[in-house]
Formats: structure tokens, sequence, C-alpha cells
């Protein structure tokens, strides 16, 4: 059996072709970012999604359609085929029969992250690293420290000094070495790792520096339309912050279009919080580059709050010109408002998973979702990990009582009534 199918990069910039088993991060000669290649006639004549069926349930299933050469490398622990929830309480406020929540927030840690690193780390492995370095607003670093530690890496994290306190507790608890990162902007990290490439060939593991963390995110077409009886939805939100996510998923939605196992692609709908929105604003603009734009400190969703997006976000803003999709900016309020609906769901969702619930109410109220359409909704990170932001968005009660059965009777009918 043919454990992976992938052949070869192409370096975004400059076509020019490298081999997979390199330890690389960008193009050696431009710095275009590089995007890994499968041998997708071969895959057609060879599989089909039946042979898929009986797998165990993880995004390791779909092992075909990642650079992994190995089975021995793979460094897991239970990542990707989280649930495909059916909405039965936003879908009804918005009018949407037909609406589901992928719950990536059921990770081994918390986010969707998880998929991205137990790839790369495994192909790190394979290549023979046992280091490397990340940046993190929080969910990437804890990510990166517990598949490091399961490897047997040394992983060190930059944190954003943004991070809440939880967040920068929990990459420590999985035994990264942090040191918290201070900066204007994020073209200034983004510059520093790209010299930190250029001058020490550190191999590092930012979303798209690193070449192979978004492949992973391609199990997210796989997962969903398995579970929608080999159909693609019509619309897929993501929340926006490098955009590892929807590209990856737009690359994995294109694949099984070429494969022939979907007769169509879902329209992308990348999302980012009002406060620092570039890629929404390049979009509204019909440019092809996004250019630094807005506060990232002036939003609650502080895992999707990036001013300046890598390499002027051509990725993402192709992902989403090329499946017609859009981007929508959405405020503080309508974030947490959606948080409250995601409750009412049964799910807890940081804030940047809320966006994407947010940014569709707006799209559906502009008239850019219609109703009969089958749309979901991605759930990136729990809200466990920013209590403080729970705590804003829903109020303590000031019903009180003491206990005994007439105070009960009480209450129950202020509530009740």
């Amino acid at each position: 059996m043919t454990w992976s199918y992938a052949t070869h990069y192409t370096c975004d910039g400059c076509s020019k072709v490298y081999e997979l088993n390199v330890p690389i991060n960008t193009c050696p000669d431009c710095g275009g970012l590089l995007e890994t290649h499968y041998d997708l006639d071969t895959m057609k004549q060879e599989l089909s999604p039946r042979q898929f069926a009986g797998r165990t349930t993880s995004m390791w299933r779909w092992h075909e359609f990642y650079p992994l050469r190995d089975e021995a490398h793979m460094v897991s622990l239970g990542e990707g085929g989280t649930p495909l929830i059916p909405s039965v309480y936003a879908g009804k406020k918005l009018g949407l029969s037909r609406l589901y929540f992928k719950n990536d927030a059921l990770m081994p840690t918390g986010s969707f992250k998880d998929r991205g690193f137990s790839l790369a780390i495994s192909f790190a492995k394979e290549l023979g690293l046992t280091r490397g370095l990340t940046y993190s607003s929080g969910n990437a670093g804890a990510s990166f420290a517990a598949y490091s530690r399961r490897a047997g890496f040394e992983p060190t994290v930059l944190v954003e000094y943004l991070a809440n306190p939880l967040k920068k507790a929990i990459i420590s608890l999985y035994g990264a070495k942090t040191a918290t990162l201070y900066f204007d902007s994020m073209t200034e990290i983004t510059d520093m790792l790209e010299q930190a490439v250029k001058r020490l060939g550190l191999y590092q593991f930012v979303n798209f520096i690193n070449p192979v963390r978004h492949e992973a995110m391609k199990a997210y077409a796989y997962e969903i339309s398995e579970t929608l009886g080999w159909k693609a939805p019509d619309v897929m939100v993501h929340p926006i912050g490098t955009g590892g996510g929807i590209w990856g998923a737009w690359k994995g939605f294109c694949e099984l279009a070429q494969l022939g196992w979907i007769d169509a692609v879902p329209r992308m709908v990348g999302v980012q919080p009002e406060a620092t929105g570039p890629i929404v604003r390049a979009f509204n603009q019909g440019l092809k580059q996004a250019e630094r734009h807005g506060d990232a400190t002036k939003t609650i969703a502080q895992s999707i709050a990036a001013d300046a997006p890598i390499q002027g976000g051509e990725r993402v803003l192709r992902a989403i010109y090329d499946s017609r999709g859009f981007a929508e900016a959405v405020p503080d309020e309508a974030i947490m408002q959606a948080m409250q609906w995601l409750g009412c769901e049964g799910i807890c969702a940081e804030p940047a998973s809320a966006a994407s619930l947010a940014a569709l109410k707006q799209a559906v109220e502009r008239g850019l979702v219609r109703s009969d359409e089958t749309v979901v909704c991605v759930i990136t990170g729990s809200g466990l990990k920013q209590p403080y932001a729970i705590e804003k968005s829903v109020p303590d009660s000031p019903l009180q009582l003491h206990a005994s059965y007439e105070e009960l009777e009480k209450l129950l009918g202020k509530v009740w009534q």
C-alpha cells in the first residue's frame, strides 16, 4: 500500500521544484512559500472513498493525502475526526435548515491547531530534526509544545504579549521553553522569522513558513464531505489568523473535485475581527495582496487578531476569490452574541471560533447566504481557554435563594413564568 502520494514542493514565487526530503521552510532562491503536490492521476486510479470507510476515526485515516512517507514517524494524540454537529438553535434563528458546526474545540489540546502540528511534527521527525521554533498567541504554542514533547523534541515558543495568562501557562505545562514576544505589527514577526530561516537555517513551524502544517487542514474537506454523503457544503465559514485553515480546507475540496469524489466545491468565507481585518479590507477592494491594517489590541478575538498576513495573504485571498466566496469583518459585540448562541448549541467556543457564526449572521442579513444552502461553520478552539471572555459575554445571574422549599418555589415561579 502506498502510504503517501506526495511528490514534491513547488515555490509560489518562482515555481522552482524541491524534493520533500529536504528540511526547508521557504524557497531558498526567492523566499516564496512552498506548496506540496501529489500524484492525483494515480490516486484517481488506485483510491476510492470506500477504502477509507473502515479506518480509525482521526485525521490520519487520510494519510495518502499528506507528505509523510513512513507511518513509523507519525506523532498522534487522536486529532481529527471531530463531529459535524447539526444546528438546533442558531439555524432556526437565521432561517437555515442545513447549518452545521465542525467542532474542533474537542481536539486533544482544545484547538484545530492539533491537526497541523500532528503532521508538521511527524514530518520533521521523518526529516531527522529534534527541535523547533514557533510563535503563538496561545493555541498554536500549546499544540506545538504537546506534539513536540510526544516526539521527544525541544520546543521553543515565542508567546505574544497579548496572549492571556491561561494559554501561556498551558504552553509551559506541555514542557516548552517560552519567551514573551513584543511587537508593533505582525510584519515585524514575519520579518524576524524569515531572517532566522535565511541566516540561521532554523527550521520553523509557523503556518505557511512551515510548508506542511496546512496540509493537515485538508482533512476538513475529507471529513465534512464524507459526513454529508460525499457532497461538499455550499458554504464553509472559517476564522482567519494566518489563514492556514481556510487555505488547507480549500485545497482539500479541490483535490476531492479533481478525484471526482465530489461534484462541486464550497464558497469559502474568511472571517476576521472588525478591529483588525487586512484580508477583509483587501477583498473589499478587490486586491490580491493585503497590507497591514487595524489594531490587534482592540478585539476580544485574540486568536485571529492579526494585522498583517504572511506574504500579503495571497493564498488566503486566492482561496476566497477562486471559490467565489467572500470575507467578513465582525465586531466584538456580534462575537459575544455568537458565543451565547453556540452555548445554546452545547458548544463552548472561544471568541475567534464564535466569529464564524457572527459572520454567518451578517452574511444572511446581507443576502449572501440563502436559506436552502448547506453551511458549515468551523469551531476552531475551546472557550475554556479564554474564560474571561465567557464571563464577559454571559453576566452572572442576579437570582439568589436560601435552601428552603418556599424560596425554591418562589424562584421557579420567576424562572418558569
